[in-house]
Parts: C-alpha cells; sequence; structure tokens
C-alpha cells in the first residue's frame, strides 16, 4: 500500500500550483498566443514539456524574463537606430533565418526591401528563391534592382 500512495502524493504534490510563479495573467496570455500561438509551442520551443508542472514553471518564468525584456526596449526607442535593431532582433527572433541573405543586398536594397517585404527571406521565399542558396540570392538581387528601377 505504501507503493500506492507515494504515486499519489506525487501527483497531488505536482497538481498544485508552484508559490514561486503563479499562474499566466491575461496580458501573458495574449503574449504567448501572439508570439508562439499557446503555451504548448512556446514550451516546446524551449525544450520543456507541458505535462510537466516543474517545466510549465519554468516556461513561465522564461516568458515573464522575455516579456520584462520586451518591454525595456519599447522604453528605449526613441532613435531610429534602436527602432531599427529591436526590428531587427524580432525578426531574428521570429524567424531565424530572415536576415541570413541580407550580405547580398545593398543598403538601398535593404532599405527598400524592409518598406515592402519586411525582410529579404520574405522578399527571396515570395520570388520562389531560397535565402540560405548563395545562387538563389544573387538571383534575387538581380530581381531587386529590376523591381526598384521600375
Amino acid at each position: 500500500m505504501a507503493e500506492s500512495r507515494a504515486p499519489n502524493d506525487m501527483k497531488f504534490d505536482s497538481s498544485k500550483p508552484p508559490a514561486s510563479e503563479p499562474p499566466y495573467t491575461t496580458t501573458e496570455k495574449e503574449w504567448l498566443k501572439q508570439h508562439w500561438g499557446d503555451e504548448f509551442h512556446f514550451l516546446q520551443a524551449y525544450g520543456l514539456n507541458i505535462y510537466k508542472e516543474e517545466d510549465r514553471e519554468e516556461g513561465r518564468s522564461i516568458a515573464r524574463a522575455i516579456i520584462l525584456g520586451e518591454g525595456v526596449d519599447q522604453e528605449d526607442d526613441d532613435d531610429d537606430d534602436a527602432e531599427s535593431e529591436n526590428s531587427f532582433l524580432a525578426d531574428l527572433e521570429s524567424d531565424p533565418m530572415s536576415h541570413l541573405a541580407d550580405r547580398f543586398f545593398d543598403e538601398a536594397q535593404l532599405d527598400w526591401i524592409k518598406e515592402n517585404y519586411r525582410h529579404s527571406a520574405n522578399f527571396l521565399l515570395s520570388y520562389g528563391f531560397k535565402p540560405f542558396d548563395d545562387e538563389d540570392c544573387k538571383q534575387g538581387v538581380k530581381v531587386c534592382r529590376s523591381l526598384m528601377a521600375s
């Protein structure tokens, strides 16, 4: 009987909300939905399991640190360089390949791409090019030049 109590006790203990990380607030849930779709996908991205309360607690801690960091960054967006850097970092965070092909384009082309496609990967993908393929990137530069000229 002692064996059957131990799992029940563990199950009971793991179902308690952790004292150090309270449940998500409505704002935090909205942030998760906007950036990750849901808590499951967020935890999965960090190698955490939604069925383990310790992992969920760690996930809440990570999410709150990220949200807090974004709040600080948003306050510091006074100059154009900071805004551009934050945009760049946000693109990288949401899609690590977003700026992979930037090295092929000059500054004017990148400005045009940012205005029309947000980042170089979107531009290349919209024309069927792969941002990780050097030859596709070179073809993308030619397309960009012709679009800018017209």
